[in-house]
């Protein structure tokens, strides 16, 4: 018989459904508990994540707070947070149980509710059951007829905008901050990070029609930036004032990314100090992004894996190692691997080519070799990641292991497994 868990994921054949109809009926048979909390709202192509962790981080500091993320690194349980607590096991089989006749009886009223739209809803009744007074909620893709966009937020985020899903979002720069901008509520305040001219005058017009305050997140306000193995220092000018900021989290985009949830924060009203706001930024943890989960030897892990993420890595990269890493790469199809490989080989001569762990849409490691092998002076396939990862500890005490989050999970998981100690701790790690 199948688990909970496993019921839910079967639920992915559904595949990804973009409306809102059986989220509303779902939330209207439930009680709403969409509206039993304060939300953030958070999207972007990429910067998405970390910024709504830095939400959560400060919120954290003085209230009952949740964070809803996807997809997971290692556990489906790191998903849905409340108060640095993942969702317990029992709650997910006591919330299938209570809900699978539901979903079924849906699917005959209009469809079946999809893996995404059930997760979320189960984030939501969470929220609501644990008395969260806060959510920072993160997109799952797009932003107008994403699963989340139930939420009336007291403020709406756009990270950066990229091309990407132009099947579901459109071809151009327009189409897609059209979507992004569809989380934007009437009189609510909207924050915008991206700089583009065609993603501004969108999101512009957008925030005019809905009567809601739009505010730009200015790069110049970030000064003293300094950058490290140890994160990422710098002074901000906020809305209410003036900023120290340190974060764990490495990189000029993490500087952007904080920068943004402190004006998010300001933007809301909500009742922090500058010290919650400086503490929240120093305590987010959110690992896979130029994370070091070991030190002998030197490992970093990745999830970059669109051409925006990859080029913000690999210049980040460069300016904090000196040395070449050897490379442990695999990706999906439905991401750009010409431009991830020609950008990667910046910073490495060799790499392994290996499979992620998401079988279905996963690149053949040997077409990845004959398609970009010649691109460095050592390349090899290994299909299985964990040969892969070993094969490389055994040839370099320099590893950078990315491409895709199904497989930096995957290793991470089996280095924590085998004992190895990681020096960077995180709520979303086990």
């Amino acid at each position: 018989m199948l688990s909970n868990l496993d019921y839910l994921y079967n639920l992915k054949r559904e595949g990804i459904k973009f409306d809102l109809d059986v989220m509303r009926g779902f939330a209207e048979m439930i009680g709403h508990p969409e509206n039993k909390f304060k939300s953030f709202h958070i999207t972007g192509s990429n910067g998405k994540g970390s910024t709504s962790e830095f939400i959560y981080s400060i919120l954290r500091r003085r209230y009952s707070s949740g964070l809803y993320t996807s997809p997971h690194l290692i556990k489906f349980n790191e998903r849905i947070i409340v108060n640095d607590e993942m969702i317990p096991d029992a709650y997910i089989d006591a919330f299938v149980d209570k809900y699978r006749q539901m979903i079924e009886d849906l699917a005959r009223i209009n469809r079946n509710p999809t893996f995404f739209e059930v997760t979320t809803m189960m984030a939501f009744q969470y929220f609501s059951d644990m008395n969260a007074e806060y959510a920072s909620v993160e997109v799952g893709l797009g932003g107008r007829l994403d699963a989340t966009n139930i939420v009336t937020p007291l403020v709406s985020v756009i990270t950066q905008v990229g091309y990407e899903h132009a099947d579901k979002l459109g071809c151009s720069l327009t189409s897609i901050a059209y979507e992004k901008g569809g989380i934007i509520k009437n009189g609510r305040p909207i924050v915008l990070q991206d700089q583009k001219p065609e993603v501004v005058k969108t999101i512009r017009s957008i925030a005019q029609v809905r009567n809601s305050r739009l505010i730009m997140l200015d790069p110049q306000k970030i000064r003293n930036l300094s950058l490290s193995e140890d994160g990422t220092v710098f002074d901000f000018e906020g809305l209410n004032g003036d900023y120290h900021l340190e974060t764990s989290l490495i990189g000029e985009y993490q500087a952007l990314n904080a920068a943004t949830a402190v004006l998010a924060i300001e933007a809301s009203n909500v009742d922090v100090n500058k010290n919650e706001i400086e503490e929240g930024i120093k305590n987010a943890r959110w690992p896979g992004r130029l994370e070091i989960i070991s030190r002998n030897p030197l490992i970093i892990i990745d999830a970059a894996h669109n051409p925006p993420a990859v080029n913000k890595m690999v210049s980040t990269f460069r300016k904090v190692f000196t040395k070449k890493p050897l490379i442990v790469a695999g990706i999906l199809s439905d991401k750009d691997s010409y431009a991830y490989f020609h950008v990667i080989r910046q910073i490495s001569d060799s790499i392994i080519f290996t499979t992620p762990e998401e079988k279905e849409r996963a690149v053949d490691p040997k077409k990845l070799y004959d398609l970009y092998g010649h691109l460095f002076t050592d390349a090899r396939v290994l299909p299985d990641p964990i040969e892969a990862i070993n094969d490389a500890i055994s040839r370099s005490d320099f590893i950078l292991v990315t491409g895709s989050i199904y497989l930096i999970g995957a290793i991470k998981e089996y280095l924590e497994n085998k004992g190895r100690k990681l020096p960077v701790s995180s709520i979303n790690s086990l």
